[in-house]
């Protein structure tokens, strides 16, 4: 069966798509989360395990969401369905695709959350109210969070600027966003990254990141190595599936997926080193996610003009970036709305983004109204990220690659395409195999069971 026309058009370009589906994944877990995972298991050797994940995990299922999704040219249940049904299988697997669009929804209703903060911190940063004692920057953060109605208002802000990218199309929203976006993100790190030379320390930030150390590396770095390339690349979420709804059959997908991962690790290097480089030079220890972002860094900077310089640009960078990302997460639910229920893509939006909005709540109020509230140790945010990122994400890739792996060699090549069988052929090898085990590996480390085998062991 050839690959149908589709009947929302495309992207206009290759490059055009692929600046969509970098901006997709540089998120706020990229800028912290890479830079801090490189100090803590040692340095190059860990970057070096990061880069084989990539190529044998994040690429084969990124490169697979695009060609399915291109397939299908629908949403994610009913194009399982279909793809089942014609494999020999049942239609049932439909709900493959219903997984994918609840963990879009749990990750964008807290995601919005911290990135209304980021928007929080642009305007804080403008304003030169970031500089401070550690002490000062800590309680700044916690004012933020621990406020349901300023937190509300900035996840508020966001979605709905959100709700304007996707509501406008994939071509006139988030195309031409990421058109300006991402060059805009890239442009202001390096310039941030230049000033960083002057009133960083670029030489302890570049050790902290590069230095090679096989001792600090172990069992645990290679995991985190697989986990961090899974991430990454939003995948799971159904994201990349419906971004390559709107390609057309004659585009290749490989080198595309590559051009992709290239951009994404180097803009986390890159936002990382900048933000290194003034951690180190104020002697403060580097930290993991949100801390990195909205406490140790505002504490790193400069006094005066000079702080008001980088934290402003690179806090909107922050900001840009995240919407990126969310806008990436709100179109499968979107598209869902105007399958299934034959809405206009405005309306579609708006009820997609109300109920992400509504879900955000949750997470929202678990910092001050809430927190008391707990489920096992865990409240409602913590539950919203370990269902979504630890259970949902790499449950839908591991039967994705089932899917895929054993699909009829006919079949399977009408989903690659006229251009794609060694990449297609490849990539289900990745897939049957290592692909799987990886995810399997993701999913025990998550859930804490390789910790509970290394305590059996010792």
């Amino acid at each position: 069966m050839n690959i149908r026309e589709s009947s929302y058009g495309y992207w206009s370009s290759a490059r055009a798509f692929g600046w969509v589906a970098a901006g997709a994944c540089m998120g706020i877990g990229n800028i912290a989360r890479l830079p801090y995972l490189m100090g803590q298991y040692g340095g190059w050797v860990f970057l070096a395990a990061y880069v084989v994940a990539l190529l044998i995990v994040g690429l084969p299922i990124l490169v697979s969401e695009w060609a399915l999704g291109r397939w299908m040219r629908d949403e994610g249940s009913a194009g399982f369905g279909r793809l089942a049904q014609l494999a020999g299988s049942s239609a049932r697997w439909g709900w493959l695709g219903g997984i994918a669009l609840l963990g879009a929804a749990m990750v964008l209703s807290y995601y919005s959350v911290v990135a209304g903060w980021s928007l929080a911190y642009t305007f804080r940063a403008a304003a030169g109210s970031l500089v401070g004692d550690a002490a000062a920057a800590t309680q700044r953060f916690l004012d933020l969070a621990q406020d349901a109605e300023r937190s509300l208002a900035w996840h508020t802000l966001f979605m709905v600027s959100t709700c304007v990218i996707v509501a406008q199309g994939f071509r006139e929203g988030m195309e031409r966003a990421a058109r300006y976006f991402v060059p805009t993100a890239f442009g202001v790190m390096l310039l941030v990254g230049m000033v960083a030379f002057r009133y960083g320390d670029p030489a302890a930030a570049s050790k902290y990141l590069f230095a090679g150390d096989f001792s600090r590396f172990g069992w645990r770095g290679a995991v985190e190595a697989l986990q961090q390339a899974f991430f990454t690349l939003a995948l799971g979420f159904g994201a990349m599936l419906t971004l390559g709804s709107y390609l057309p059959a004659s585009q290749t997908l490989g080198k595309l997926g590559l051009a992709v991962v290239l951009l994404d690790t180097l803009f986390s290097l890159l936002s990382g080193f900048v933000l290194l480089c003034f951690v180190m030079e104020a002697g403060v220890a580097p930290a993991p996610g949100l801390q990195m972002l909205f406490q140790t860094f505002p504490q790193a900077l400069p006094t005066g003009w000079v702080g008001i310089a980088i934290g402003t640009p690179f806090y909107l960078a922050l900001f840009i970036v995240t919407l990126l990302s969310a806008a990436a997460l709100l179109e499968p639910l979107a598209h869902y709305l105007m399958q299934r229920l034959r809405l206009t893509r405005v309306f579609a939006a708006v009820a997609a983004a109300m109920l992400v909005w509504y879900l955000g709540l949750g997470s929202l109020l678990s910092f001050n109204v809430l927190a008391d509230m707990r489920l096992l140790g865990q409240n409602f945010f913590e539950w919203m990220q370990l269902l979504s990122t630890t259970l949902i994400a790499p449950v839908f890739a591991i039967l994705m690659c089932f899917v895929v792996a054993n699909l009829p060699r006919e079949l399977a090549d009408s989903i690659a395409g006229p251009h794609e069988t060694f990449w297609m052929r490849g990539g289900t090898f990745l897939l049957r195999y290592p692909t799987r085990i990886a995810l399997l590996v993701i999913i025990l480390y998550a859930v804490g069971l390789l910790d509970w085998f290394e305590q059996l062991w010792s």
